[in-house]
């Protein structure tokens, strides 16, 4: 058998003996097989006319080229290395980039790009710091992983680029030079384990970042910290201290937190060094109901003999609480996952979720269950649930002040405050104020991203190395599954926030605490006019179409109209319709109804998850989108997302169409001014994807895009594919509903 890898500017063919055969994307007119005969000369000729025009990635401010290579394929995922695209491949101080000059060589052209991509990246292009591991695959299919400092003196084959978003990139280089693989090769793994802050991007990266919209609090003034404590109405028991002002105190701590009002500075400087890294017991929650509070601190210093400083802060925490309860001190390191147990965890999940080949994909399913029972992931997930529920009951029932105890206090700790403000306070389900909450109690209060997510690397940063914030994302994920309609926000949305943890540009997951972004913001990088963006700037990265995702229709339904109010202003309308009609068709309908919290099943206004195992379900959009055989055509989460739009969206055509019909029964529209008329006769915009402002923008996507199950991150299904003929586009989902997006569209004009 004759290799045959087919160019997709030309329509040659390029043989080579002994080997399987390689074909690009595109349909080219020929035989029966496809293949055009043609002299091997003139082949040769026009491939190497093709690559010598040299065609570069689009690069951001302060993006630099590092080296490049031509010819290269970059093959198509669970393909066996037998589909793909020809074309070059650059390594940027930014990214890996792959470029070819014919978008007909992708499946439907321009319109592969993923819904759901970033604006700062193509769909072939890789962060550096989204690398999680590189494996050199050479003759005789030997695959080993490569690391920084490696001699790589072998013929690189295959490169596979395993990232951090579950994702797997495969490059070939049996067309490259083999100077030019070699180099590509060294590249990647240089610039993918950067050893010095001044080799990530972030250095050279500048960009004046203005937010249309208002920020979150940053909680590095103390004014945002004042706020908070006015709105838990807790102002008289706490207060924003600034004895870390310059980082006197700890490197660690912001320098405006909350302590209690009974504390002096004087204490807490007497009192930081008998802690881990100085961190005294510092505020983050008041459960306004009872006054009953969530502290965190770190564990005493193992050789300090001054207990009775512990017991005096203690003591301080106590009479804020407003009672003579005694705290509730939980040891978080003996209910919790250690860093440890998270990243082994965490490797061995992703160790047999990740994978490029059908054949292990196959092979692997009838031991998923047990494979993902050993991996632990998900009873780390129910470990951490578990230990919020306990700390909520506390809260709740007990009415006891909690304090978590962690030794360092900036892992676990942020994780479980986090998820206990979750179930106890509406205000964090929303999206703003989801984050605030991740702003405050992450970002400020000093969990170390770049160790954790081992942006530097070292021989030893692998054992800092834990997905801390994944394994929150993921508990959050969980209530989202227990509790559809209490947050504003959807599954796309988390998926999305930890996708922007790895682009490395976002100054919010970049750094180990606030003095550490400080530092490098003024000293390390030459660009010191320009800031870096916040990953909160949200039309930075992506655009308002994209957005329109990340929005809850059973959420907007349960908080922002009043159902009941609809039901009987229907029934007062059906009572005019007439004698008859009142007392012969619709007499049923004229009965008392449900009230809404029965239709929906409102959930109380705390949250207490299950941690049964039968209920701690796998992520599947975050973890197996990439996973082709994985995703379910024309079902899943996103079909029943796309349900719950539409019947939002007839809830509010229905409404507003009632509302019409009442007004010119009562005759309000004669009484109202043009502007008036007009803003009364249009339909409410709800902002959802099939809303009618929301349909204008993303009539391209509702014409094109096709569901599966890991929609929008996955371009998806082709409309070329065979899966066209068993399912439709989004507009489909449009059909025998109420909704006229369309004639809505032309009304609002």
């Amino acid at each position: 058998m004759s290799k045959r890898f087919k160019s997709y500017l030309t329509q040659f063919e390029m043989k080579e003996k002994g080997k399987a055969t390689f074909q690009s994307y595109i349909d080219l007119p020929g035989d029966e097989n496809g293949e055009v005969p043609v002299e091997e000369e003139e082949v040769e000729k026009d491939a190497s006319a093709f690559f010598d025009n040299l065609l570069e990635p689009r690069k951001l401010q302060g993006e630099r080229m590092i080296v490049g290579a031509d010819s290269v394929l970059m093959f198509a995922p669970f393909s066996n290395g037998k589909q793909g695209i020809s074309g070059h491949l650059f390594i940027t101080n930014f990214k890996i980039s792959f470029v070819t000059a014919d978008k007909s060589s992708y499946p439907d052209g321009d319109n592969n790009q993923a819904p759901q991509r970033n604006k700062l990246l193509n769909n072939t292009d890789i962060p550096l710091t989204c690398v999680e591991a590189i494996y050199q695959v050479s003759s005789g299919d030997k695959r080993r992983r490569l690391l920084p400092g490696m001699n790589i003196t072998t013929q690189t084959k295959y490169l596979e680029i395993h990232c951090k978003d579950f994702q797997i990139h495969s490059f070939g280089f049996k067309f490259t030079i083999k100077e030019n693989a070699q180099k590509i090769t060294d590249a990647i793994v240089r610039f993918s384990y950067p050893g010095k802050e001044n080799l990530l991007f972030a250095f050279e990266f500048g960009h004046n970042s203005h937010l249309d919209e208002k920020p979150p609090p940053e909680f590095l003034e103390q004014g945002d910290w004042e706020r908070e404590l006015e709105r838990l109405q807790c102002q008289s028991f706490w207060r924003v201290c600034n004895v870390n002002y310059g980082f006197h105190i700890s490197d660690c701590l912001p320098e405006y937190f909350v302590i209690p009002s009974s504390l002096q500075n004087n204490d807490i400087n007497k009192a930081a060094a008998q802690f881990v890294d100085n961190r005294i017991p510092t505020w983050s929650y008041t459960y306004c109901v009872n006054g009953a509070s969530l502290v965190k601190m770190s564990q005493l210093q193992p050789e300090s003999d001054f207990k009775n400083l512990e017991d005096k802060m203690l003591s301080a925490v106590k009479e804020s609480s407003g009672n003579e309860k005694d705290l509730f001190v939980l040891d978080l390191s003996r209910h919790c996952p250690s860093l440890a147990d998270v990243r082994t965890s965490h490797e061995k999940f992703r160790a047999f979720i990740m994978t490029d080949s059908a054949k292990d994909f196959y092979s692997s399913d009838s031991r998923w269950y047990s494979n993902l029972e050993n991996s632990q992931w998900l009873q780390q997930v129910s470990s951490c649930l578990n230990v919020s529920n306990l700390v909520v009951n506390q809260m709740i029932r007990e009415s006891v002040t909690v304090v978590l105890k962690e030794e360092y206090c900036c892992d676990m700790s942020c994780l479980v405050s986090s998820l206990v403000q979750l179930q106890l306070d509406p205000e964090y389900r929303t999206q703003e104020g989801f984050q605030s909450l991740v702003q405050r109690e992450w970002v400020v209060m000093g969990h170390p991203f770049q160790k954790r997510l081992n942006l530097i690397w070292n021989a030893n940063s692998e054992t800092e190395q834990a997905p801390i914030f994944l394994l929150f994302l993921d508990c959050v994920w969980q209530l989202l599954q227990q509790f559809p309609s209490s947050f504003a926000f959807t599954e796309t949305y988390l998926t999305s926030l930890w996708d922007t943890v790895h682009v490395g540009i976002f100054d919010t997951f970049l750094f180990n605490n606030v003095r550490h972004r400080r530092q490098f913001l003024q000293n390390g990088r030459r660009l010191t006019l320009l800031s870096l963006p916040s990953v909160w700037d949200w039309k930075f990265h992506l655009s308002d179409e994209q957005q329109l995702l990340f929005k809850n229709p059973l959420y907007m339904l349960r908080n922002s109209y009043d159902l009941d109010k609809v039901v009987e202003s229907a029934k007062g309308a059906l009572r005019h319709s007439g004698e008859k009609l009142r007392e012969n068709c619709y007499r049923l309908l004229l009965g008392s109804s449900p009230p809404s919290t029965y239709m929906f099943a409102l959930q109380d206004t705390v949250l207490r998850p299950e941690v049964t195992a039968s209920l701690i379900k796998v992520w599947t959009q975050c973890y197996l989108r990439w996973i082709i055989p994985a995703q379910i055509v024309g079902g899943g989460n996103p079909s029943q997302y796309m349900q719950q739009c539409i019947l939002a969206e007839e809830v509010i055509c229905l409404r507003h169409k009632l509302q019409t019909l009442m007004d010119e029964a009562h005759g309000t529209q004669q009484t109202l001014g043009d502007e008036s008329r007009r803003a009364r006769g249009s339909r409410p915009n709800s902002g959802l994807l099939f809303g009618s402002t929301g349909y204008q923008t993303t009539s391209k996507h509702l014409s094109s895009v096709y569901i599966t199950s890991s929609f929008p991150f996955s371009p998806g299904v082709s409309q070329h594919t065979q899966h066209s003929l068993i399912c439709g586009p989004l507009s489909r989902y449009l059909k025998d509903t109420a909704i006229d997006p369309l004639d809505e569209a032309q009304d609002d004009d």
